[in-house]
């Protein structure tokens, strides 16, 4: 971790991303990313879909313009107005009423029982954001209250034995509006990856920021320990073709898929 950049504050998440996470590289072809959840999961036409940590809103904003009910939910305020306005956008321009709902909150105040066949958290979706390993329970609390019984969740989390082996690390992403400087270390004691992203947007340098970021990371193991407790059945583990395969150190992340009891 930088000396200059200082600790990660544990409430990172609640105003650390904007609207220009939509310029930001892991941003820049997510209708692959949202290709590949589909066809893990072959969720039927008409399914209902939570999407959790729904960011700038691009993926739910094309399932319904799938046919998808859609709800999406994010902590920020920014990323939800963005959403918003080019939902409205896109309708307004082809004149579609979407079945389609996006909400200002903390996942862990959703009230929702049964009542979603699908609940997505891609690009971490918020998996393990939260300060402890008693808060983050909460979000697998929350997915599984919220999904209909045979109902399944996707997630697109980091691979923890990449971040075991891997890091400490400063790299650099570059991508098509934005080059995203990434400073990482791997605390063992508490199993999270902590440090600091400085996105430099590249048509407007001036504007970069430092954000921190913190996730708590877990293994297979503790997965499945986790989707037990709250009532659900871990299905396989993928790669990022979408075929079940065994995480490896070489992984920077995996995708996990597991079913409501």
């Amino acid at each position: 971790m930088s000396a200059l950049m200082g600790e990660v504050p544990p409430d990172w998440y609640v105003d650390a991303y904007s609207a220009a996470t939509s310029l930001l590289p892991w941003n820049d072809d997510p209708d692959e990313d949202l290709e590949r959840a589909l066809r893990i999961l072959e969720p039927p036409s008409g399914s209902r879909i939570l999407d959790l940590g729904c960011g700038t809103g691009h993926h739910a904003l094309e399932l319904a313009q799938r046919g998808f009910g859609v709800f999406g939910v994010d902590i920020s305020e920014d990323l939800i107005t963005y959403a918003d306005e080019i939902a409205f956008a896109s309708a307004d321009s082809v004149g579609d009423l979407l079945d389609l709902e996006y909400l200002h909150g903390d996942l862990r105040d959703l009230t929702f029982a049964g009542e979603f066949d699908v609940v997505l958290n891609l690009h971490g979706g918020a998996i393990g954001y939260l300060e402890d390993d008693a808060e983050n329970r909460r979000t697998f609390e929350t997915i599984a209250r919220c999904l209909r019984p045979g109902g399944r969740t996707l997630m697109q989390i980091p691979n923890v034995l990449f971040a075991e082996s891997a890091l400490p690390a400063k790299t650099w992403t570059e991508g098509r509006y934005a080059i995203e400087l990434l400073d990482r270390y791997w605390n063992a004691e508490n199993r999270y990856v902590e440090g600091w992203m400085v996105p430099i947007i590249l048509d407007d340098p001036a504007s970069m920021r430092e954000i921190p970021f913190r996730q708590r990371l877990y293994s297979v193991e503790e997965l499945f320990e986790l989707f037990c407790a709250v009532g659900m059945s871990l299905e396989a583990v993928l790669d990022d073709t979408g075929l079940a395969s065994a995480p490896t150190e070489e992984q920077s992340e995996i995708f996990v898929l597991a079913r409501r009891n």
